[in-house]
């Protein structure tokens, strides 16, 4: 069905119309003029432009035209890809290990006493904090 209202709304693709000032347009206004300013108008609205709005309608999923050349991602992903994308990094963390009387004492920072026999260095994954979002 999709195919079918693409394939319906190919002909109105034409170029010959948009600069044309003479058309039926308001304010006698080319076309070109009239479909730019819907897309301002969509991109300030959603972010997305009219093309990008269409293909998220026609899929069901979120398609953005700005994501996919950024890098971001692909042009149209789903509700469960956009959280995975936009989940943040967890980084690792150097903890140093030293045997101590009773039990191992860990430090984020190698000890600078000589005298202290290094355990072991492990790492640590340090996730980022839910409230900084």
């Amino acid at each position: 069905m999709k195919y079918f209202i693409a394939a319906l709304f190919l002909p109105f693709l034409s170029g010959c119309w948009l600069t044309a000032t003479n058309s039926s347009m308001p304010f006698g206004a080319a076309p070109l003029t009239v479909w730019g300013a819907g897309e301002a108008i969509s991109y300030l609205a959603t972010g997305k432009i009219m093309e990008d709005n269409a293909a998220s309608f026609f899929t069901g999923k979120d398609c953005s035209l700005g994501r996919k050349l950024s890098g971001e991602g692909k042009y149209c992903m789903t509700t469960l890809e956009l959280e995975r994308a936009n989940k943040p990094a967890w980084s690792v963390q150097k903890i140093y290990c030293y045997q101590s009387l009773a039990a191992p004492t860990c430090y984020t920072q190698p000890s600078p006493y000589p005298t202290d026999t290094l355990i072991g260095i492990y790492d640590k994954p340090v996730y980022p904090n839910q409230s900084d979002q």
